[in-house]
Parts: structure tokens; sequence; C-alpha cells
């Protein structure tokens, strides 16, 4: 059973939508199933790490999901060409970007998911609320080139679990102070990109 992750009903309904899905539950989260492929379950979780992670438990422990899949938008940290505005990635390492250790941030967790995406490769840093300033932004492009609100939560829980997981993310703006506009604007289109390439994955699998 493939399990797959959106925060908000926004970013998945192009999904849904092209995949025919059905709601099979609303309490806590939203639960959809595939009726083309019955090992498909698709979550919306909610907006923050908790949500996130709790949907991500519920996802393997009550589904019996043996890989997660974690999709939706993201804010770009580097600016160069590579990170524009709709560009798509696949993330090879996830990290809490808010979260420490005895004093240390903590270590990546390294993406152990069977899918290719067939797009390029970038670091994601998860942080608890959104990024529009361009000192958090600074700090945060040492060590990440995307940052969103939900992705290493979802991995640190599938870690745990010892579940494989990925993540397919799309650029909506650059995480800068005018960027809320951005976010709203790219949104819907950079949600149907992700929704297509989802779909032509996984229909297949």
């Amino acid at each position: 059973m493939i399990g797959v992750i959106f925060a908000t009903m926004a970013e998945a309904v192009p999904f849904l939508s092209r995949s025919k899905a059905v709601q099979i539950d609303d309490n806590p989260f939203r639960h959809f199933k595939v009726p083309s492929q019955p090992t498909l379950l698709v979550t919306v979780s909610g907006m923050g790490k908790v949500a996130a992670a709790l949907a991500c438990q519920a996802q393997i422990r009550e589904f019996m999901v043996d890989e997660v899949v974690n999709a939706g938008v993201c804010g770009a940290l580097q600016s160069d060409p590579g990170t524009a505005l709709g560009a798509l990635f696949c993330i090879a390492t996830a990290v809490e970007g808010d979260h420490e250790v005895f004093g240390e941030p903590p270590q990546p967790l390294i993406s152990d998911g069977q899918i290719d995406w067939d797009q390029r490769v970038a670091r994601l840093v998860t942080c608890d609320r959104p990024v529009f300033d361009a000192d958090e932004r600074r700090a945060l492009s040492a060590t990440a080139d995307l940052v969103d609100m939900e992705g290493a939560a979802i991995a640190r829980v599938a870690a745990m679990y010892q579940v494989p997981w990925t993540m397919l993310k799309g650029v909506t703006d650059a995480a800068g102070p005018q960027d809320r506009a951005s976010l709203n604007a790219n949104l819907g289109k950079v949600s149907e990109q992700i929704g297509d390439i989802l779909w032509e994955k996984l229909r297949h699998l």
C-alpha cells in the first residue's frame, strides 16, 4: 500500500480529480481511496508538522501503508534559475529547521523511497510556520534548497516505523518578505503540475 499525504485540499484536488479518488473518512483526517488503484491511499493532513506526523502515523498503523509519499508546494531558499517558480523536485534529504537535540541541529533524514520521479533533486528543511523573512531565509539556505511545513515531520515518522518515504515538491514562492502573494498566486498551477506527475507515476505501480 502506498500512502500519499498532502497538507491541504488545494494541493490535493488536482490529483484527486485525475485519479477519481473517493473519500472514505474525514475524522480526524480526510482519507481517499482510488478505485482503479486499490493499493493507493490519499490523506489530507492539514498544515504543520504535528498534523503531518499524525497523518503519517495513521496511514502506517491503520492502513498498513508500506511506502509514504509526501506531495505539495514549497518555497525556494536558493536564488538561482534552478529553483524558479514552478520548478519541481524530488527530495533527497529532509530536516526540521526549528528543532534541536541537546543544542545541536538534527541530522537530515535521507529519502529511501522506491519511486523515481525523474525530477531534479533537492534538500528540504521543514519549519512550523511559513518562511517569509529575509534573515530566516538566509540562515536556512545554508543547509537546504527548499522549505515547507510538513515534509521532515513525515520523514521522521516514516523512519521511526522503518517505512520508506519519498517526496515531490513544487516551488510557489521564494520565501521572501513579499512572497505570500506569490504563494497564493502560484498554488493552483503548481498543484496541477504535481497532480499530473504524481498520477502518471502512481497509476502504473
